[in-house]
């Protein structure tokens, strides 16, 4: 296991996964405030709008469909709102892999001896908040822009994430990949 110095965004030691393994979270990167707010705020005023929307046609129209369509806008938009709040990625290793997870949802893991080259990059917000697929093979998975890590893998695959620890990954995957380029 590997022990960065402290103090890290929401450091610490995450309990046993089922695996009987101990993973150290190196870094919890959480969307920033204010985009954050707006996010959440734009899903809930979309939501109000299509609830309008359709409470408006189904009144006028006199059909049962439209009070549907308003219950499901606001179930779906203020979904989507509580999940734009929570959404953050989390960077995890241990002595055998690395595990990229845009919580809650989606997670690349893969083994340090996959990892060909890890390298220093800058992600914009270009590539868009979330997780992305940018190409064949090819994923950002960002909370933040920023300085960030490409890690390219054996079977062609690309992995890039923004980190304010990016030199501390770099340095690992250099002590831990055994075909580093």
């Amino acid at each position: 296991m590997v022990v960065f110095p402290v103090p890290f965004r929401g450091a610490g030691v995450v309990g046993d996964r089922g695996g009987g393994a101990v993973h150290e979270v190196h870094e919890s990167i959480s969307l920033s405030p204010l985009l954050r707010r707006s996010t959440a705020a734009l899903c809930v005023v979309l939501g109000i709008v299509l609830v309008i929307v359709c409470g408006f046609a189904a009144i006028v129209e006199h059909d049962p469909a439209g009070y549907v369509g308003a219950v499901l806008s606001a179930v779906l938009s203020f979904g989507l709102a509580a999940y734009m709040w929570k959404v953050r990625v989390i960077i995890t290793t241990d002595a055998e892999r690395v595990s990229i997870a845009l919580s809650p949802g989606l997670r690349q893991v893969f083994r340090w001896d996959e990892v060909v080259s890890a390298t220093a990059v800058h992600i914009g917000m270009g590539s868009g908040i979330g997780y992305r697929m940018t190409g064949p093979g090819m994923r950002v998975i960002l909370a933040s822009p920023g300085a960030g890590v490409r890690f390219r893998l054996h079977d062609g695959r690309e992995i890039s994430v923004a980190t304010d620890r990016r030199d501390e990954l770099i340095e690992l995957a250099r002590r831990r990949a055994p075909d580093l380029q």
